[in-house]
């Protein structure tokens, strides 16, 4: 690549996040016809096509997304040198931030985050997005999305990440159930009843299911709850039991007659983090929120 190709890497940025000539000419104040140039040139350099053309614009190639965050995080960082990008005050920001997550944290780790937000940047606000149904790296990485928040797991490879927080999880019934009047529990017995569990229109087997925890594919599945807290005052009007954060646990279950206990067959612990695209890494607001996550997963 010639030193006087370098200035073709913003183009290609832009069209891969817009997905669109028209769009990513316009984000980047030149004429449509400049961004066609500009594909023409990058597809000799980079002896790809990059970009195929659909009903409703063009959509990257394989190889165009795997050399994507490397050249947007070029783009990204040579920005942030600029005086007006190298200062961020909270108190001045009027951008909404959008995370995707569990509902579980709205009721642990979104109110401190919320409190720290309200308190450092008023202009600011936060839309959160439901974790399923979604190509979330995709969105990550057109810049639609800011931030994911998870358990820990391997799916996302090419994103970045940061532990947050840790819970653990617990079984919960009705504190007057005719089978528990201990606090343990093991396998065999959990495998015996009938379970709420926290699903979403697109699976079977609830959240956990994929989780590798023993024993899950065999619940009897009694009910199929779309949020975490909608699965309380099931289990405190029946004999079914079910599995919440721990956290969540000592916060709810006294006001829903609920009791935890301790399972045997459950993870020690669920570690908690944040992923975001590399790309997004010096941006200075995003760090800052990625801050505030993490001060509020220790609260």
């Amino acid at each position: 690549m010639k030193h006087s190709d370098y200035s073709l890497i913003p183009t290609f940025v832009a069209i891969v996040e817009e997905r669109n000539y028209s769009k990513a000419a316009k984000r980047l104040g030149i004429s449509q016809s400049a961004v066609s140039q500009g594909v023409t040139r990058l597809r000799d350099i980079f002896k790809d096509n990059l970009f195929i053309r659909g009903s409703h614009g063009v959509e990257p190639t394989p190889y165009a997304l795997d050399i994507y965050p490397a050249l947007a995080n070029s783009v990204e960082s040579i920005a942030h040198m600029l005086p007006e990008q190298r200062y961020f005050e909270p108190a001045k920001c009027q951008r909404q931030f959008t995370i995707a997550a569990l509902s579980v944290f709205s009721f642990t780790l979104f109110p401190q985050l919320a409190k720290r937000l309200f308190e450092q940047a008023p202009l600011a606000s936060i839309k959160t997005e439901p974790l399923f149904g979604q190509d979330m790296a995709g969105l990550l990485r057109s810049h639609q999305c800011d931030l994911l928040i998870e358990a820990e797991s391997n799916r996302y490879p090419h994103l970045r990440s940061q532990r947050i927080m840790q819970d653990r999880l617990v079984v919960v019934c009705r504190a007057q159930h005719p089978r528990f009047s201990s606090s343990q529990l093991n396998l065999e017995q959990y495998l015996r009843e009938q379970h709420v569990i926290h699903s979403q229109p697109d699976q079977k087997t609830g959240y956990l299911g994929d989780m590798g925890i023993s024993g899950l594919a065999e619940r009897n599945i009694a009910w199929q709850a779309s949020g975490i807290m909608d699965m309380l005052p099931l289990i405190g009007q029946s004999d079914c039991i079910g599995i919440l954060p721990e956290n969540l646990a000592k916060q709810h279950c006294a006001n829903f007659g609920l009791k935890p206990l301790d399972a045997d067959f459950l993870p020690k612990e669920i570690l908690v983090s944040m992923y975001w695209h590399p790309s997004r890494t010096n941006d200075p607001a995003h760090l800052w929120l990625r801050e505030q996550c993490v001060l509020s997963g220790k609260q």
